[in-house]
C-alpha cells in the first residue's frame, strides 16, 4: 500500500460516521477523490459520487458505504448519564467497559460506557450507559444533546503480518476500495468504460444511498465493496459461512442475486493475473449495498467483491490488507479489459 493510500485510509477511519452523521468522514473522501476527478458531487442524501468518463458509455457503478455502526444519545437523565439507543448491529454485551466518541455540535466528547453492578448476561442497550464526567444533567447539556451519534471502539492498529485492528472496516474499507480504484483508473488511458464511484450512506440501516443512486444513474452494472465474515479464527463455523480466511485474497460471490457472468469474469481476471482469491455463496441477499442495487431501473446486474473480516461489527474488526491491495489489482485489471459490447453476453 503506498503511503499516500495508507494515509488517506487511516484519515477516512478515524472520523466518526454512525448512520446518517457521515457528514465528516464523507469530507474525507470527496476531498481526496477531488484531487484527481473533477467530476465529482455530493447529494441530498450525503452520498458523494466521482464519474471516470471512459469512451464508451457503457457505466459501472462501484459502491462502498461510508457509514459504521454506533449509538445515538436518546436520554440525558438528571445525574447526567446518557442513554441511548443502537444504530445498526450493535451488541449490546460488547458495550461494557468500552471508551467512546460523542460528535457533538461542541467537537468530540470522549466517554465510558457503564452497566449495573450486578452480573447480567442477557444485557440490554437499555441497560447500559455513558459517562462522560458530567455533574448533573445541566452539565451535560453544556456539550452534549440529544440525538448525538457515538461511536466506540479505537482507531488503526498495526498487528503483525500486514494485519490491521480498526472499528469500522465495516464499511471504510469498501469506500478507500472505490477511491483508489477510480485513481488508479483514472491514470489508465486503456480503460475504455465509464466508471461511477460511490461513498453511499446509510446501508447499515437499509442501504437509503445506493439504491436512489442507482436509479437516478442508471448504470449498466453494480458492484458493491464491502467485508465479509472471515471464517479462519476459533468457534467460527465453515459449514455455515463457506472457509474464508484473511490474506487468501478478495472474496467473490455467486448465488440467486448476484450475476453469474460478472463472477465468471471477475474470477477469469484474477486467474489471468494471479490474484489469489475466494468463494462465497447467497441465496437471495447479500446484505450489502448490492441488494438495493440490482432492484434498481428494471433490474441492474450486480456483484460484490469483500474484504475478509474478523470480529465484524466489534470494536476490534481485523483484516490484512494484502486483500485490500489483491481487490484493487483485481478490479483495475477487470475495468481495463471489460468489453462494453459484450460484458454481459454469455
Amino acid at each position: 500500500m503506498e503511503s499516500i493510500s495508507c494515509d488517506f485510509f487511516k484519515r477516512l477511519l478515524r472520523e466518526p460516521g454512525v448512520s446518517g452523521y457521515e457528514r465528516s468522514a464523507q469530507r474525507v473522501w470527496h476531498e481526496y477523490v477531488e484531487t484527481f476527478l473533477a467530476d465529482i458531487h455530493d447529494d441530498f442524501q450525503g452520498n458523494c459520487a466521482a464519474r471516470f468518463q471512459g469512451e464508451s458509455d457503457f457505466s459501472v457503478m462501484l459502491v462502498g458505504h461510508i457509514d459504521e455502526i454506533g449509538l445515538l444519545i436518546k436520554h440525558i437523565n438528571d445525574k447526567g448519564y446518557l442513554h441511548v439507543a443502537s444504530v445498526g448491529g450493535v451488541d449490546p454485551m460488547l458495550l461494557p467497559s468500552q471508551r467512546v466518541r460523542i460528535a457533538s455540535r461542541h467537537g468530540i466528547v470522549p466517554g465510558v460506557v457503564g452497566r449495573p453492578a450486578e452480573e447480567n448476561k442477557d444485557l440490554k442497550i437499555s441497560d447500559i450507559w455513558i459517562d462522560i464526567g458530567a455533574k448533573d444533567k445541566a452539565d451535560a447539556l453544556k456539550r452534549v444533546e440529544i440525538g448525538d451519534p457515538v461511536v466506540f471502539g479505537d482507531d488503526w492498529l498495526a498487528l503483525d503480518n500486514q494485519f490491521v485492528a480498526c472499528r469500522n472496516f465495516d464499511n471504510r474499507v469498501g469506500c478507500y476500495l472505490v477511491a483508489e480504484v477510480l485513481r488508479a483508473i483514472s491514470q489508465q488511458p486503456e480503460c475504455r468504460i465509464s466508471v461511477l464511484g460511490v461513498s453511499a450512506v446509510q446501508e447499515e440501516v437499509g442501504g437509503m444511498g445506493a439504491g436512489p443512486l442507482a436509479n437516478r444513474w442508471k448504470p449498466d452494472m453494480g458492484i458493491a465493496f464491502d467485508v465479509t465474515w472471515a471464517t479462519d479464527y476459533p468457534t467460527t463455523s465453515v459449514e455455515k459461512y463457506g472457509e474464508i480466511s484473511l490474506g487468501k485474497g478478495p472474496v467473490l460471490i455467486r448465488g440467486v442475486r448476484t450475476h453469474q457472468r460478472i463472477y465468471e469474469q471477475l474470477r477469469a481476471v484474477a486467474e489471468k493475473h494471479g490474484v489469489p482469491w475466494q468463494l462465497e455463496t447467497e441465496t437471495g441477499r447479500t446484505h450489502t449495498d448490492a441488494d438495493a442495487i440490482s432492484q434498481q431501473h428494471g433490474g441492474i446486474p450486480a456483484s460484490v467483491v469483500s474484504v475478509p473480516c474478523r470480529y465484524m461489527h466489534s470494536s476490534c474488526e481485523v483484516i490484512n490488507l494484502e486483500d485490500v491491495d489483491n481487490i484493487v489489482k483485481l478490479m483495475v485489471a477487470y475495468l481495463s479489459e471489460l468489453d462494453p459490447v459484450s460484458a454481459l453476453q454469455y
